[in-house]
């Protein structure tokens, strides 16, 4: 399993920066052609939620933004996206919409601008507030540890839990219990043998990506993807269950 786990995580680290506001050093800037350009608007906001598109006017009656450079690279159709590891500024407000710039990754600047919905962004007060760790049942199922980073394996009970609070609860395990760690939250324990099983069989598969909720990684802590494992594979082996679609 660990061989997939790397394999999926250089897929993801390639096509996040590339698409998205997600850092990482490994991937040089200069090698993928974008023009970097100082931003000093003092205005900097945090986004909420992420797979946010930019549109080219205020509404989703506008097309999507392409991002012609991950489109050259990857061979299919990149459009242009912002989500909460990255910060922008707001150039206009309109209809429930803002047309922005992203200000971090500062790599994304020149190119990254379009419009959003407001409520993507998050201003002052409407800071995601922290969930209380104590109300919640989690169980570190298991770890690792390599000379970059520390692997933590989370059963985490997630009825009723909001995809902002998971994040929140992932910010806090992180500033708790490690500077540099990847984290893994997983709803049911019953997986804990998959996790570092490869390769793993069909159902073994299916089983493993239905309970992998959310991945954070130790390079874009502020980053979190969930359900990476419902992916194309996941739909060869015949998987329906996409549960992301249907989580607040």
């Amino acid at each position: 399993m660990k061989n997939y786990y790397s394999v999926k995580l250089l897929s993801l680290i390639l096509i996040l920066t590339l698409t998205n506001c997600k850092k990482n050093e490994k991937v040089e800037v200069e090698n993928i052609g974008v023009e970097q350009i100082s931003n000093n608007d003092p205005k900097a906001y945090e986004i909420k939620g992420k797979n946010i598109f930019l549109r080219e006017g205020p509404g989703t009656k506008y097309k999507k933004l392409i991002n012609q450079k991950a489109t050259e690279i990857i061979g299919e159709t990149q459009f242009m996206e912002v989500d909460n590891s990255c910060t922008v500024s707001i150039e206009e407000e309109k209809d429930g919409w803002a047309k922005i710039r992203v200000v971090d990754p500062p790599h994304l600047t020149a190119t990254h601008s379009g419009w959003i919905p407001l409520k993507s962004i998050i201003k002052g007060e409407e800071q995601i507030t922290n969930i209380d760790l104590s109300k919640l049942k989690y169980e570190i199922i298991k770890t690792s540890e390599n000379n970059v980073s520390k692997n933590y394996n989370i059963y985490l009970e997630i009825k009723n839990l909001s995809k902002d609070e998971i994040i929140s609860f992932i910010k806090q395990f992180r500033e708790k219990n490690c500077n540099s760690c990847t984290i893994s939250i997983f709803d049911n324990k019953s997986i804990k043998n998959l996790i570092d099983k490869y390769p793993l069989n069909k159902n073994e598969y299916l089983k493993f990506a239905d309970h992998f909720v959310a991945w954070s990684t130790f390079d874009s802590p502020k980053s979190v993807s969930f359900y990476p494992f419902q992916d194309s594979k996941y739909t060869e082996y015949g998987g329906k269950n996409f549960k992301e679609e249907k989580m607040k």
